[in-house]
């Protein structure tokens, strides 16, 4: 007899619940949702395969890690069969983390190596243009990014000229397809491609496997060598990609770029209207005070124009001759200065100058000759008399005047008569020469 559907999926579960049952599993967490009841599903994979999984809102609550996307963890649970859809699924109760995801741990390394280069350096970093002029956009031409970003742009600056370069944003190879893309906006002339003043790279959110485009090196690497300002809003606000820290700018959003390098049209025309009537009312102003000069100048007593120029003219006259003077005076302290300097270094005031200091040169080199002769008087005298003192305490000198100097076959002076025994040899040192004796 052919089961039913519900009869054959019970069987399943029953038997991966009988057969399995309670297991712990590693693994890399893959797409991540929580769901408005609090429950949280996700996937867990490793090289080949992937496996769903749902941890309840009650569980969840009590768990101290946060899951995320290319976390590497291990989960105890249990696999069962979910009725629903007839799919396996593994029902997690505890999760601890495991270690770094696979694209996580490519992720930091990259991260480190491009840091390390300099390439997130803020030095390098451009500004992008206050008031531009044309912008490319860099994205998919399908979906809604290319949808907001343009009606964004309409509303803030509907001025800029926009153009769209279509690049795939997910997958394999997207990352060529955007550095080629950047290689060609960045070299206009040779692409014949207008110029722009600068260039948004752009996608909407996703899971870390759908932005991985934007974690690659060649994409990195292009950004970086593009001549022109690169801005990235790639993701949601928490997402953050290689291309990010690479950019002259990062956005949160594709709608948040066209924010930070845009002016708000509203807020121009604005400014503009202050500015208008600010020059208005000193336009009228002035026209005001130039009325009433002119009227004032109609009602004075003076009859022609020169005549209003005549009390200038004097003060001007006045100036030139204080000029004049003043000239004429710092001409001839500068005269008066020059005599005396002249003087001061003419020949006979040298030629007197050269004798007084000969004269001190060789007053003082008579008393430097004075001090040294008799400082070494005193030191002649100091050495005499240490050397007297020398010849006074030589031995030779008491064997002058005839003593002598005993000694044992040892070599020791003899200086104790009861310390000597009959038979000992001795060696007399005299004035003149030396002898021996034995004791008797």
């Amino acid at each position: 007899m052919a089961l039913s559907v519900t009869e054959l999926v019970c069987r399943l579960k029953q038997t991966v619940e009988v057969n399995v049952g309670e297991q712990s599993v590693v693994g890399e967490i893959g797409s991540c949702k929580s769901a408005s009841s609090g429950h949280i599903y996700f996937t867990l994979k490793d090289a080949h395969c992937q496996l769903q999984c749902a941890l309840y809102a009650f569980r969840a609550r009590s768990l101290r890690l946060r899951l995320r996307e290319g976390m590497l963890v291990e989960l105890r649970g249990k696999a069962t069969v979910w009725e629903g859809r007839g799919s396996l699924q593994f029902i997690v109760e505890s999760a601890r983390e495991a270690g770094v995801g696979t694209l996580q741990q490519q992720f930091e390394a990259l991260k480190a190596r491009l840091a390390a280069e300099g390439l997130f350096d803020p030095a390098r970093k451009r500004r992008i243009p206050r008031f531009p002029q044309s912008v490319a956009l860099v994205t998919s031409a399908t979906g809604a990014v290319i949808q907001d970003m343009r009606h964004r742009l309409e509303q803030r600056a509907p001025w800029i000229q926009t153009y769209l370069y279509p690049v795939q944003v997910q997958g394999k190879g997207a990352e060529l397809g955007i550095a080629r893309a950047l290689e060609q906006l960045g070299n206009p002339a040779r692409y014949n491609l207008p110029a722009v003043d600068y260039i948004i790279i752009a996608r909407g959110g996703g899971s870390l496997e759908d932005l991985w485009c934007f974690n690659e090196e060649v994409l990195a690497r292009a950004i970086a060598a593009c001549p022109v300002p690169v801005v990235s809003a790639v993701g949601h606000e928490t997402d953050f990609t290689i291309a990010d820290f690479v950019a002259d700018l990062r956005a949160p959003t594709p709608t948040a770029a066209i924010e930070l390098t845009t002016p708000d049209a509203a807020e121009l025309r604005a400014w503009l209207a202050g500015v208008a009537d600010n020059l208005r009312r000193q336009l009228t102003r002035s026209m005001q005070m130039a009325h009433l000069r002119l009227k004032l100048a109609k009602q004075s007593r003076l009859g022609t124009p020169l005549e209003l120029l005549a009390p200038y003219q004097q003060r001007l006259d006045t100036l030139t001759e204080a000029l004049h003077t003043t000239l004429h005076q710092r001409l001839q302290q500068e005269r008066n200065r020059l005599a005396v300097s002249k003087a001061r270094l003419s020949t006979t005031a040298v030629l007197r100058h050269i004798k007084h200091a000969s004269a001190q040169l060789q007053h003082r080199r008579q008393t430097l000759l004075h001090t040294l002769h008799t400082r070494l008087a005193t030191l002649r005298a100091q050495l005499e008399t240490l050397a007297a003192r020398i010849t006074a305490a030589s031995p030779q000198n008491a064997l002058d005047r005839g003593f002598a100097l005993v000694s044992t076959a040892d070599g020791k002076l003899a200086r104790d008569a009861a310390a000597l025994h009959s038979g000992d040899k001795l060696r007399i040192c005299l004035a003149k020469g030396e002898t021996t004796a034995t004791v008797n």
